[in-house]
Parts: C-alpha cells; structure tokens; sequence
C-alpha cells in the first residue's frame, strides 16, 4: 500500500454483514473484515483510471475496523495514512490537513513511547523518520492551500527531528531541505531558500554515488532541487547560473538540449519576476 492516504467524509460502507454479527465475535472478524477492505481499495486505486470514491468508502470501511486493534496499531495508522493521501491525490488538501496531523500526532506518540521504554535507538529513529514524513505531507498539505508559513513550520520541524538522530545525511533530509527552500523561495525569502537549495545539492552531490542508493528517489529529488533552484537563479538576474543547473538537469535525465523535452518545461520559459513576499 503506497504511503498515501485516501479521505473524504465519513461513510463507513456498504456490506452485506450485520452489525450483531460482528459485536458477536469482533477479535475474529475484525481482521478479516480489515484485511478485506484494505485489499479492495488497492484494486480500487491501482485500476487504470482510479476510482477514488469506491477506494475512499474501503478505506473508511478499512480504517472502522482497524480502530478496534487501537489508534497505536500499525495498521490504523497505515490505513490513515492511505486516507489521507488519497485526498492529496485528489487535491482535496483541506481534507487530508486532519488526516495527517492525526498522523503526525500519533507518530510523535510512539516515538514517545519508545524512548519511555528505553527501547533500541534504530527503533526509535526508525519512528521518528516516520514523523518526520508525516510532518512532510502535512506541508505538502498546507502548500496545497497557500499556507505557506504553516509548510515552513513542519518542514522546520522535521529538520529538527533529524538533527536530533545524529548525523542524519539522507536523501529524506536533502528533500525537506529542497522543499523548504522552494516554500522560502515563494515567501520572498530567497537568501533563505539559496542556502537551503545548497545544503539539499551538496547532500545530492555526496550521495550520487552511495552504495545501494534508491535511484529513483534520488534522481526525483534531485531534478526537483536543480530544477527550483535554477529558477530561483535566472529570476533573481543569475541567469548563466540558472542556466548551468538546467544543463545539469539534462545530463542527469541523458536528454537532449531541448526544453520540450524536460519535464515541467515551464522552467525555460523567459525570465519571470518571483513574487515577493506575502503575495
């Protein structure tokens, strides 16, 4: 199930099982009838045009039936999580806004219970790279309604959360990194957003070669960050600057010199005045 989350309000579903029936032997059918829901709304979500409003009312009807192992359980919050995304899918941003702070606060609960518990440290930063996601969607979210300071806070903060981990050079950290500076860059805060575009590109630079590294996910972020901070660059008058990281864009892709071809050619469109801040 992709880390998504599917929302809306709040049907729970139609099934052809009565609800004595289930009061009757919960610990039993609870599972089943999750476990079932869950797999209906991936068909739902995985056919060629996805069908939102039937994945939707599975995945209420799946997360109605992981409430009973508890909100602490990994599958609520799985379940949640796939609400929650899906109305991000559907840019339904107000929507998915509650989904994932509901996701946010019980990711920061469980790490909280773990270090209680004294529990194993990759344990506990194996959690707290979960907040930290979760806090990403949620800025994703607020970006989706123009709240922009909103973003910049949970993007803020999940910089911090990794800082707490040590030396925490991921491509998940050069992301908010790349993220937050594009939140800067609409804000008006470009001296900001720069230094954030050069920390996420130094981290790309060190990792481009690393071992066993995600090549899509890096290659996404990457042209993500070339990409944003290469407009920043020609819109601020740097446009040779601007121009090389485009440059660098297309040798990473192996495409040729040609805007049409890149992706989100609106990049090589003239010279356009960011806005400043607050507009």
């Amino acid at each position: 199930m992709k880390r998504a989350i599917i929302s809306k309000n709040g049907l729970i579903c139609t099934v052809s099982i009565s609800f004595s029936l289930l009061a009757v032997n919960a610990a039993s059918a609870a599972p089943s009838l999750y476990d079932d829901y869950s797999k209906k709304a991936k068909e739902y979500m995985d056919q060629r045009s996805s069908r939102f409003p039937e994945a939707e009312k599975f995945l209420r009807a799946a997360l109605f039936q992981a409430k009973k192992f508890g909100t602490d359980d990994k599958r609520y919050r799985a379940t949640l999580r796939d609400l929650a995304e899906l109305n991000y899918t559907k840019a339904d941003f107000r929507d998915a806004v509650p989904l994932f702070s509901q996701s946010v606060t019980l990711a920061q609960k469980a790490v909280g219970k773990l270090k209680a518990s004294h529990a194993d440290q990759e344990k506990i930063a194996a959690e707290t790279r979960e907040w930290v996601a979760d806090l990403a969607d949620l800025a994703d979210c607020y970006r989706g309604t123009s709240r922009f300071q909103n973003a910049a806070a949970n993007y803020q903060k999940g910089l911090k959360l990794l800082d707490g981990l040590g030396k925490e050079d991921t491509l998940q950290r050069a992301e908010l990194e790349s993220e937050l500076a594009d939140v800067y860059t609409v804000l008006g805060k470009y001296q900001d957003a720069e230094k954030y575009y050069e920390k996420a590109m130094a981290r790309l630079t060190a990792k481009k070669h690393e071992a066993g590294i995600d090549k899509r996910y890096f290659e996404s972020v990457s042209i993500d960050t070339l990409q944003d901070y290469a407009m920043l660059l020609r819109s601020t008058n740097r446009t040779k600057q601007g121009d090389e990281l485009l440059a660098e864009m297309r040798k990473m892709l192996g495409l040729p010199d040609n805007a049409a071809t890149i992706r989100d050619a609106h990049a090589f469109e003239p010279v356009k005045k960011l806005p400043e801040a607050g507009q």
